[in-house]
């Protein structure tokens, strides 16, 4: 099968690195696959070399200069399946499929959790998917529910998944290292764009109420704006806990760095589809604190593989990583359950089989 993705973004993000992943994992099985984006620098600057990736400048989604440059990549690379991951591209696409020769399929992920009616004037495009695909049930629901015209039959979800990642401790950096944190010392790893909106400021302000407690958090990812870093530091010292925190910044190995970690870190306190952090932090057997406003809870289990808060609430927050800071003996079980579970229904195997079986569904 020919498949051609477009990156949604012009940042790199988990929906960016989600593309990638699974890109790169159909080529494994024998597909080919080729891909479009922005032609911006965060995009391009991340591909690694000898992608077959080029750019378009999607203006915006009715930019017929771009849909008819994609229906001629259609036909040029006998394109079997267009997958999109926003829709703001399907316009796009629908025209790109009705003006290209080559028969192709139009496949949307939806990876937000928003409830967003379609305008009745563009329910045609919609109409002329293949699959749409959710990222998570609460997604679906949300989706369908100000939208009961379109047909459930077309609906899939498939839970996000995270690659297997071989360990590298010997090609990163130590963090007890460069940060010179104490072995006795529990080290915290939040990972992700450092911002407002993943709870950062209210992840500092729980741990000021376990200060009697030792622990080291470390932010790895890139802040936005960025100046909040200073903003997070300024928080930290009000609390006397500055000392305790350190900010590592972007990084390609976050999956590698993360094993180092005693305990995972996601109080988001918007409403996300199916974040990749706490998969990351199952898929090393590490305890996972998050919160409950999203789909995480069709994979985090309460007190099982995890602990699950209300977002933005300090006080279940700091009682969750007291609990674990305490514990030793808990963040092990809560690492091993949580990995355990990842192995049975979130592998990258999983996932593939199921991304395949909607490609080739009958329409």
């Amino acid at each position: 099968m020919n498949i051609l993705h477009i990156f949604p973004g012009k940042v790199w993000g988990g929906a960016e690195q989600y593309v990638l992943d699974l890109g790169k994992h159909l080529e494994a099985q024998g597909h080919r696959v080729s891909y479009l984006s922005y032609a911006v620098a965060p995009i391009v600057e991340r591909l690694p070399a000898g992608l077959n990736h080029s750019t378009l400048p999607f203006f915006s989604s009715i930019d017929l200069y771009s849909a008819w440059k994609m229906a001629k990549q259609i036909d040029s690379r006998n394109i079997d399946l267009l997958h999109i991951h926003d829709k703001r591209f399907l316009l796009l696409a629908i025209w790109a499929k009705k003006w290209a020769k080559h028969p192709c399929k139009v496949v949307l992920t939806r990876h937000i959790a928003r409830k967003s009616a379609v305008c009745p004037l563009f329910r045609w495009a919609y109409r002329q998917l293949h699959r749409m695909v959710f990222v998570s049930q609460l997604s679906k629901t949300l989706w369908h529910e100000a939208n009961e015209w379109f047909p459930s039959s077309l609906c899939s979800v498939i839970l996000n998944s995270i690659p297997p990642v071989e360990r590298k401790e010997d090609a990163v950096p130590l963090l007890r290292d460069r940060f010179r944190i104490p072995i006795d010392t529990p080290l915290l790893i939040f990972t992700g764009r450092v911002r407002k909106s993943k709870g950062c400021a209210t992840l500092i302000e729980a741990l000021a109420q376990v200060s009697d407690l030792p622990f080291h958090l470390v932010f790895i990812g890139q802040c936005k704006p960025m100046d909040y870093e200073k903003k997070l530091k300024k928080i930290a010292e009000t609390y006397g806990i500055a000392d305790r925190i350190s900010f590592y910044g972007f990084s390609r190995e976050v999956r590698s760095l993360i094993q180092q970690a005693d305990i995972g870190v996601a109080p988001s306190i918007v409403k996300e589809a199916c974040p990749l952090s706490p998969m990351e932090f199952m898929q090393t057997g590490k305890p996972i604190v998050t919160t409950n406003n999203g789909g995480q809870t069709e994979y985090v289990s309460q007190e099982e593989s995890g602990f699950l808060v209300p977002p933005k609430s300090v006080e279940a927050l700091s009682q969750a990583l007291r609990k674990l800071l305490e514990q030793p003996a808990l963040r092990e079980k809560l690492g091993t359950s949580g990995l355990h579970y990842f192995q049975s229904h979130l592998t990258y195997e999983h996932f593939i089989s199921k991304v395949l079986a909607v490609y080739t569904a009958e329409r």
